[in-house]
């Protein structure tokens, strides 16, 4: 008998431990699908272009997350001209930001990467200064080559890698969101026509590639596989976002491969 109510009670507190174990699980799950995500971009027309922001904002709500993508575009313009600017500066130190994109001048990576390079140190250094330990964690979506000279644009893609993976390096608390390389992927893999369907004008992207961005961005803030996300707009097909969605896993894949074999 005193074996048997040894072995009760025993059982009986494998359950409470269990049930305590499964209910910090619970306890945690919620506490993650509960933080509120607050996102800031200072971009120019390439993130504006299709309005990624509201793309992303409505993925977020589509997937349960309480999340907000706030931007301040300057068309046309560099991350200089929104350091320099006070109503950019005004927007990224107001208040602590969860992460903050920092979008570039379409070809300026690639033809200045020094430049580049230095812009994002001045930007992360007005970040840790405001904000010191809670600084936003900064996001750098890759560039992506011209459309008018297919011939051109593996070249100008390897230049704009070269660049973003030096920033990545050289700069703490620096995340870069590789679009480029998806672009990439789809001329290397897709054909020159699948290739061209991304672009509106020789750069813009068409709301099929401001998909592919978006959904890019909501896996690396959110920390799940681009192939995890169920929305779509409208404006795509549900094949064509399944298609964009496993290229925006492998562009995240060989991002991670080629950092690693360079260094």
């Amino acid at each position: 008998m005193r074996t048997f109510i040894l072995s009760l009670v025993a059982m009986l507190a494998l359950q409470v431990l269990a049930s305590g174990k499964a209910q910090s699980t619970v306890n945690t799950d919620a506490a993650e699908e509960s933080q509120r995500y607050e996102i800031l971009s200072l971009n120019n027309s390439l993130i504006d272009f299709c309005n990624q922001p509201a793309i992303f904002n409505q993925m977020a709500q589509a997937m349960g997350k309480d999340a907000e993508w706030k931007a301040r575009t300057q068309l046309g313009k560099t991350l200089i001209t929104h350091y320099n600017d006070e109503l950019s500066r005004k927007a990224a130190l107001s208040r602590p930001w969860d992460y903050i994109i920092l979008q570039e001048q379409s070809s300026l990576p690639r033809q200045y990467s020094d430049v580049f390079l230095q812009v994002v140190e001045l930007w992360w250094k007005a970040l840790d200064e405001e904000y010191g330990s809670e600084s936003p964690t900064i996001i750098l979506p890759m560039n992506w080559g011209y459309s008018d000279k297919p011939e051109e644009f593996l070249d100008q893609q390897k230049k704009l890698v070269r660049a973003y993976m030096d920033v990545s390096r050289d700069i703490p608390n620096v995340e870069v969101c590789p679009v480029g390389i998806a672009y990439r992927i789809i001329f290397n893999d897709y054909g020159q026509d699948e290739w061209l369907s991304l672009y509106t004008d020789r750069m813009h992207p068409t709301p099929k590639a401001a998909y592919l961005a978006a959904c890019m961005e909501y896996s690396l803030i959110f920390g799940v596989p681009p192939t995890s996300i169920t929305y779509r707009p409208e404006s795509v097909s549900a094949e064509e976002a399944q298609m964009l969605r496993e290229v925006a896993a492998k562009a995240f894949e060989q991002w991670h491969d080629e950092n690693m074999s360079s260094r």
